[in-house]
């Protein structure tokens, strides 16, 4: 088994949008080297974007990345109870790995969670989860880098 690579957009891949065309989103393009870095991600484990970026964008992304296997998508679904929390897809990332234990549908053995927007209730949740589980903060200036553990494997 390997670990499910739970991946942010914007703060840690940071597209770019071409400035004629930036309403749509299938043109959202990774630089070299971040592309690289993801399908080097992708070999290590199941990537499952964890991102407020729009669907066009992702389906973009995944165009330019043409991975083996395309990324999961968590659905970022906030819940009034989600607004006080320092790190604003923790609720919702947490709700679909349950969701998809309940469904047996969980086919890792650890969780590599990438995101610019972690807070210290991820480090807690993640101290208690039953599985190990790797945080990466990424500058959101620069994003993921070579420099990052989850990009050196």
């Amino acid at each position: 088994m390997k670990p499910i690579i739970l991946l942010d957009v914007n703060g840690v891949l940071n597209p770019k949008l071409p400035p004629d065309d930036s309403a749509n989103g299938a043109n959202a393009r990774l630089s070299d080297l971040k592309a690289a870095l993801v399908r080097r991600l992708a070999t290590k484990g199941r990537i499952a974007w964890v991102s407020t970026s729009r669907e066009d964008v992702l389906d973009g992304l995944e165009a330019q990345l043409m991975l083996e296997v395309n990324p999961l998508r968590v659905a970022i679904t906030p819940v009034p109870d989600d607004e006080d929390q320092q790190t604003p897809k923790l609720r919702s990332g947490a709700r679909w790995l349950n969701k998809m234990e309940a469904e047996r549908a969980a086919d890792w053995d650890a969780i590599v969670w990438v995101d610019d927007a972690l807070g210290t209730d991820v480090h807690d949740w993640a101290h208690q989860y039953h599985q190990p589980v790797l945080l990466e903060k990424p500058n959101p200036e620069e994003g993921l880098t070579e420099a990052h553990g989850c990009a050196r494997t």
